[in-house]
Formats: C-alpha cells, structure tokens, sequence
C-alpha cells in the first residue's frame, strides 16, 4: 500500500480563512483515515503579503481546531524546510533541468510585448496563449538580448493534447492543452511561479493526494504536466466545492465573521466550529451530526464529499455551537468564559458562584460573547431598569415588592432549595389572596432583581446575589 501523504499549504497574507480550514480539515481527516501523514507548508514566496503575524494566526488557528500537523515549519520533519521562502534555491535546478530536457526554454518577452499579444488576441475575440515566439532565438540572439539588459523568464513548453485525470471528488476531468499555452514557471525576477514552486515542493515531499478548493482546477492541468516532465509520479487530486455566503455569494466579511480567529473572539467552541465546517460538503453516514473529529475521522470518506458547492450557514453554527455549550464540562466552559466578561469584576465572586451563573445562563445562549450582557446583573448593586420598567409600572408592583422586602429578611439566602420554596409560597401567597397568576408575580419580583424580564433560574440569582444586593435592588425598583 502506497504511503499516504496529504498537505495544506496556506499563504501567510491573512488570518487563516474558514475555507483555509475545511480544506486543512478534509487533508487531516484523509490522513486519519488512511494512516497517513498530514504535512504543513507555508507558501511565503509573496514577500510583500506575507507575515510572520498571519503565520503565528495559521499555527495557533489549526491548533485550536486540534488539527496537529505531523511535519511542519514548527515540528520538522524529513521533507523540510517546510517554509516556502527557504527553500528558492531549490527551484533553478529543477527549472535547467526541464531546459536541459526541451520541456522549457527562455523567454526574453519584455510586459509591453506581452500585453500587445493579449491585445490583439481580444481584438480577435480569440482566447490568448503565448505565441512562442522566444521558443528557437539563437545563442546569438539571447546573447544580444542579455547585452541589452533584459533578463528572461523560463516558459514550460505545452505539448499540444487532451489531458485526462480523475479526480477524487469530481470524477473524470478532461482538459485540452491547446488552451493553456506555454505559461511562465520562472520569472525575469529569479523567483518560481506558484504553479512550479507548489509542484517541486510537492514532488519532493512525496505528496500522495492534493485535496484542495476548486478554484485551483485551472491549475491542476499546468502542474500535470510538469509532474510528467519531470518523471515524476502525477498525486491524486480532489478539488472541494467552494464555501458560499447564504445568499450565495462570495462567504466574506459583510455575511459576518471569515477567520477562524475571527469565530473564537464571538464565542464560538471550536469543537463545535470544526464539527460544523466538516459537514460542509460531506455527511455522516449514520445521520448524527454532532460528533468529535476523531468520531468523523473514522467515517470520513473521501469520494461521498460532494463537488457541489456548500453554505455557510450562519444559523445552523450558532445552533450547533448552542447544543456544545450546553454539553460541556462546566468547570471548562467556565474557564473558556472568563475572557467574555472581562469588564466585570470577577474578583469579588467566588468560583462556586461563578460556575453556578455560567450553569444557568448558558441554556439560550448559542455564542459565548452573548454572555456579556446575559451576566450583566450579577455584577454591582445597581442595576439598568430599562427593559424590566413597564413590569414595574403596574399597579400592584409595589405591593409585591413590599411584601417580598417583609419576607426576605428572614430568608437563608446561602440555600438554592430554601430560595426556591420560598418564592414558591410567596406566589401562592398572591394567588390566594390577590389572585395574581404566578408568573405574574414572578415578572414582578425578577423586573425588581435583574431589571429585565427573563433570564436565569430566579431562586439561584438570588442566591449569588445576595440578601444585601437582592433587598437593595427591590427598594431600587420600589422608588421606580
């Protein structure tokens, strides 16, 4: 069996994008699978894009999603180096090699030439392909042209003829090369061109099967044909459907968060943000979709990935990211909050309430971020009575409140049990002798506390507040 060997190869221009890292996903998941390798390369050959920033934002991103690459630029390996931009002394001697072979030949073309050719091809409404005019100059003639100062570039020469490949998502692909012309795999510059640089990298760190977006189809056929040049072993290749916005557009920035980073700062688990990015284009085959990547690893399967395109939808992950945070461990889900509520001051409560309000506020709640107002009044003795003013208003508010300050001084505020019975007799208290419905009450009595209308179980906010903030806040409401 052959040694499987996958890769993602990102651009360090930009935060690791969420397509970035379904296409990382689907290699990693491959190499689970298979037994294989999942390798990790930076392509930095962009001097001007690329930063260090962005590839610290690639390594701590695949990370969060427990996508631990077995060789890359941080752990090494024996197909290294694994930054792109370390190894431009390598690509020259595969490019003199293709010379040496016929399959490539200096291109002396200046830009205002080869924007001459494509304008003339669009005058003739023909799709442009290089018109190979550099192919047969003499020594002589490129001895001359290098006196003047020109540099070349290095042009692969296209043998004219229907390339064929099958591709793993896809199927059978068909491509006729008479459309690609003989294209640049060296500029005048000295640096490779991403079609040469990502086939040499590949062929030298033996890459089995290249899953990808299918916005690189138009370059599958280019790098073939150097693959086959070069006698080396043509990889399988898998292209995935792009990741749509809703709408059906471009997923970008206006539909909401793109970086995986990006996801992270609203709240989103990334356990809960992997599972979902793995059913974009892929199915489990038992119909359960909440699963851990080990759970899907075992089940991926590389052909059922469908080649249609998939989206991104935005409410299904807040869905999905809900139902993980009602699951989680809450000493961990806790811990992961911290960071939502840094503008309170976490000082003055102690862990057991901390966790106790992160347990009974997270029910509704489907991003983590949305616990920063969901929190709000369990901090300080004050609170904002907009929300809760017109329950308050009602008539018979003040008679609620006075009663509920009457009773409250004699209750154990330090008992979830004994709050709860409490309140439970006092709104049977109201039933009986006022006739009030006991929700009623209990609009009443949380306007009062929290100033709002709904939220968390009453008994334990009750609790963690206090009996000094809780009958503060209800002779608050009362002066409302």
């Amino acid at each position: 069996m052959e040694d499987i060997r996958v890769r993602i190869a990102p651009s360090p221009s930009g935060n690791l994008h969420i397509g970035t890292a379904r296409t990382a996903l689907f290699n990693y998941l491959y190499a689970k699978k298979t037994g294989g390798k999942f390798v990790l390369r930076i392509e930095d050959t962009d001097l001007e894009r690329s930063n260090a920033e962005y590839t610290q934002n690639i390594f701590d991103s695949l990370k969060a999603l427990g996508l631990q690459w077995d060789e890359g630029p941080d752990v090494g390996g024996e197909f290294g180096p694994y930054y792109q931009s370390e190894r431009f002394d390598i690509y020259p001697k595969y490019a003199q090699i293709l010379v040496d072979k016929g399959y490539a030949y200096e291109c002396f073309c200046t830009p205002e030439e080869l924007e001459a050719e494509k304008e003339e091809a669009m005058k003739n409404h023909k799709a442009y392909v290089y018109s190979r005019k550099c192919m047969n100059l003499s020594e002589e003639e490129k001895a001359a042209l290098r006196a003047k100062g020109i540099k070349p570039s290095i042009r692969f020469k296209v043998e004219h003829k229907e390339l064929i490949f099958n591709d793993l998502v896809k199927g059978e692909l068909k491509f006729d090369t008479n459309l690609i012309g003989d294209f640049v795999i060296m500029k005048s510059n000295g640096t490779p061109t991403y079609n040469f640089a990502v086939v040499i990298d590949d062929m030298m760190m033996k890459i089995s099967h290249i899953i990808r977006g299918e916005d690189h189809i138009s370059n599958t056929p280019k790098q073939i044909l150097i693959y086959e040049a070069l006698g080396a072993e043509v990889p399988k290749f898998g292209h995935l459907g792009m990741i749509l916005a809703p709408d059906r557009s471009k997923l970008s920035k206006r539909h909401g968060a793109t970086a995986v980073s990006d996801f992270v700062k609203q709240g989103y688990l990334t356990d809960a943000l992997i599972n979902f990015v793995a059913l974009l284009g892929w199915s489990p085959s038992d119909g359960v979709e909440i699963k851990t990547v080990e759970e899907i690893a075992k089940d991926f399967r590389i052909h059922d990935v469908s080649s249609s395109n998939s989206i991104f939808e935005y409410d299904k992950l807040n869905w999905m990211n809900g139902q993980y945070i009602k699951k989680m461990d809450i000493s961990k889900l806790t811990e992961m909050t911290v960071p939502f509520l840094a503008k309170y001051d976490l000082n003055n409560m102690s862990r057991e309430n901390l966790e106790k309000m992160i347990e009974i506020t997270r029910e509704p709640i489907t991003t983590l971020n949305q616990l920063e107002y969901d929190c709000a009044y369990f901090f300080g003795q004050d609170v904002d009575y907009t929300e809760g003013l017109e329950t308050l208003k009602k008539e018979e508010a003040s008679l609620v409140l006075n009663r509920l300050l009457e009773l409250m001084n004699g209750w154990d505020f330090n008992s979830d049990e004994h709050i709860h019975d409490k309140l439970a007799d006092f709104r049977a208290e109201f039933k009986e002798k006022h006739n009030m419905k006991p929700k009623e009450t209990m609009w009443i009595v949380r306007a009062a506390i929290t100033g709002r209308t709904r939220g968390a179980d009453m008994a334990k906010t009750m609790t963690i507040l206090g009996k000094d903030v809780c009958t503060h806040r209800v002779k608050q409401a009362l002066e409302v």
